[in-house]
C-alpha cells in the first residue's frame, strides 16, 4: 500500500543519515586516536577492534529500535503486509555487516600500502617454513598438506619447494595460489604466525602484524594481491598477473 511504502522510505531516509553521522564520527575519532602516540605492540590492532566493535554496537541499537517501532506498527496497523514493513530491517542488517567489513578492509589496505615492506615477507615466509619443516608438526603434513603421505616423503617435498622459492612478491602469489601450500599457507597466518611474531626478535612487529593481515586477505580474496609490488632496478611496478 502507499502507507507501507510512505513507511518504508522514511525508515530508509533513518538508517542512512545515521549511517552517514556513524561513519564521519567515528572515523573522526579513529583518526585522533591513530594520530596520538602509541607505542605498544599491537595498540592499533586493538583501536581496530575498538573501533569496528563501537560502530556494530551502535547500529545494533538502531536496528532494536527500529525493529521495536516496526511491531508496534503492526499492533496498530495489523492489515499491513508485515514481509514488505521487515524487509527494510533485514537489508539494514545486510548492509551494517558488508559496511563494518568494508571499512576493516579498507583501512587495512591503506595501513598495507604505507609500510615499509623491506624483509617483512621474507621473515614471515621463512617462519611458514620453519612451522612446516618442524618435528612437532609432521601430523599437520600428512594430515592436510601431504594426506596420506609418510613424514619423510612429506618433508622432502617441503624442503625441495622452500629451496626453490624465490624470496619475491611473485613467488608469494604463486604460494597463496598453490593448490596445496596454499591453504597450508592460510591455516599458519590465521593460527600460527602471530604467535610466532610475538614470541621472535624480529624489528618492526606492528608492520609485520599489518603485514600478516594483509597476506591472510589475499588468501580469503585473491582480487586484493594487485595490492602487492614487485621490485625491480630500484623502481616500484604493480604485480603483472600475466607472468
Amino acid at each position: 500500500t502507499i502507507q507501507t511504502y510512505y513507511y518504508k522510505d522514511i525508515q530508509k531516509q533513518q538508517i542512512t543519515f545515521f549511517l552517514y553521522f556513524q561513519q564521519n564520527q567515528y572515523l573522526q575519532k579513529y583518526k585522533l586516536m591513530e594520530r596520538s602516540n602509541l607505542n605498544k605492540i599491537g595498540s592499533h590492532r586493538t583501536l581496530d577492534k575498538l573501533w569496528i566493535s563501537d560502530y556494530i554496537n551502535s547500529t545494533v541499537i538502531l536496528q532494536n529500535s527500529l525493529e521495536l517501532k516496526a511491531i508496534k506498527n503492526l499492533q496498530d496497523k495489523p492489515n499491513q503486509d508485515s514481509k514488505e514493513i521487515y524487509e527494510v530491517y533485514s537489508n539494514f542488517q545486510e548492509s551494517t555487516q558488508i559496511q563494518g567489513d568494508n571499512y576493516e578492509t579498507n583501512d587495512l589496505i591503506e595501513k598495507f600500502d604505507n609500510i615499509s615492506k623491506n624483509n617483512i615477507s621474507k621473515n614471515i615466509i621463512k617462519a611458514f617454513f620453519s612451522y612446516m619443516l618442524d618435528t612437532k608438526d609432521n601430523e599437520f603434513l600428512t594430515d592436510f598438506v601431504f594426506k596420506g603421505s609418510k613424514p619423510s616423503q612429506a618433508r622432502k617435498m617441503i624442503k625441495n619447494y622452500f629451496k626453490s622459492y624465490g624470496f619475491n612478491n611473485n613467488s608469494l602469489l604463486k604460494l597463496i595460489q598453490h593448490h596445496k601450500y596454499g591453504k597450508a599457507f592460510e591455516f599458519y597466518l590465521t593460527f600460527e604466525a602471530e604467535r610466532w611474531l610475538v614470541e621472535s626478535k624480529v624489528c618492526l612487529k606492528e608492520t609485520h602484524f599489518i603485514y600478516i593481515d594483509f597476506l591472510k586477505l589475499c588468501c580469503s580474496n585473491p582480487k586484493y594481491s594487485n595490492h602487492l609490488v614487485t621490485y625491480k632496478k630500484n623502481k616500484k611496478s604493480l604485480y603483472d598477473d600475466r607472468i
